[in-house]
């Protein structure tokens, strides 16, 4: 990370932040930006790598007071800051300058969002209601009284621009280039030209969404006092468990019990399937662990078609049987013999010729 960057502004949290609260905001950013759960995003592992090096620095005490003293000239490794360091920095601090008006971008917002594992499967649109900062409507933003909150500079004459050249800026210093001061603050937002309100937007869940996956909405974040672009909202989505259903990938899994009858004579079984039910064919003799499959039944593929759905068989031994069940059993055993079960045969006769 570069020697000018601010390690509280990395961290979300003022100079005089108790250790608690680094290592909290530290902990919140590695979670949303570690590489594992943002794979093949630069960005997020550029601010989880910046995010490690400033939690490092403002965890040491002695690194910290250190930097508290270097601002901008302070390097991890200890060692002075290089004419390249200092190039850059007044570089980045004249184009900060002249573009500073420019960039006016307001905060970024999250929204923590549940959805069932039915609405990944088909997509679906949820509600939510959001509290956001956006434009006062009274004073447009200006932040002063709409009748009598306003009074021309006098400075520039209501121009907006330097009375005299200035070498980094030609904005009117006494009215930041507005052309009027505020003598009444606007009463709806106090001054700020923002206001927070409940909004309520519509969300647009895509197929196959997976839990972690952060879905963007352009200009639904907080707009900034005085004005400018407002923020984007990130929708972190977490996809609920699901009674029946496993995920891996766009594939689905379900255990299926069968009855010991059912598994030797073979039927024809309900099962569930994201959307609703449908009938799969059991062939007589189905052992436990066979997987039996419908393709392209599971989840959307990012990449473009479907998943499959498997049903993993597992044959229910009866439990807790009276005398009578006990007797009705073996019986039926001794009645089908060695033949009905090949597979135990076999063991035994291997079993017989290792003794």
């Amino acid at each position: 990370m570069s020697a000018r960057r601010d390690y509280y502004a990395v961290l979300g949290v003022s100079k005089e932040a108790s250790l608690e609260e680094i290592k909290k905001a530290f902990r919140g950013l590695a979670l949303e930006f570690h590489p594992d759960r943002n794979p093949d995003d630069p960005a997020a592992e550029q601010r989880f790598r910046e995010a490690t090096e400033a939690y490092k620095t403002l965890s040491d005490a002695e690194q910290r007071a250190r930097y508290d003293r270097l601002g901008p000239f302070f390097r991890p490794d200890g060692r002075p800051p290089t004419p390249e360091d200092i190039n850059e920095l007044v570089s980045d601090t004249l184009s900060g300058l002249f573009r500073k008006k420019r960039d006016g971008r307001g905060e970024d917002l999250k929204y923590q969002l549940s959805v069932s594992l039915e609405e990944v499967g088909s997509g679906a649109e949820r509600t939510i209601d959001l509290r956001r900062q956006s434009p006062c409507k009274v004073c447009e933003a200006s932040g002063a009284d709409p009748d009598e909150g306003r009074k021309r500079c006098e400075a520039c004459e209501g121009t907006g621009k330097a009375a005299t050249r200035r070498v980094f800026r030609t904005d009117c210093p006494r009215c930041d280039g507005k052309g009027w001061l505020r003598v009444k603050k606007c009463k709806n937002c106090d001054g700020a030209g923002v206001r927070e309100h409940m909004e309520r937007l519509k969300i647009r869940i895509p197929a196959g969404v997976a839990t972690g996956q952060k879905l963007k909405v352009r200009g639904k974040g907080n707009t900034p006092k005085g004005g400018g672009t407002p923020g984007d909202l990130f929708v972190l989505v977490n996809v609920e468990d699901h009674p029946l259903f496993r995920r891996r990938g766009a594939d689905l899994f379900c255990d299926l019990p069968l009855l010991f009858s059912e598994a030797a004579l073979g039927t024809d079984l309900p099962v569930p399937t994201l959307d609703g039910q449908t009938t799969i064919r059991v062939a007589p003799g189905t052992a436990s662990g066979k997987v039996l499959r419908l393709s392209g039944r599971g989840l959307v593929r990012p990449e473009g078609g479907r998943g499959d759905l498997h049903y993993t068989v597992v044959v229910e031994v009866p439990e807790a049987l009276n005398a009578e069940q006990r007797a009705s059993v073996k019986a039926l055993s001794e009645r089908l013999g060695a033949d009905a079960h090949p597979r135990r045969r076999e063991y035994d006769a291997a079993l017989r010729q290792r003794t």
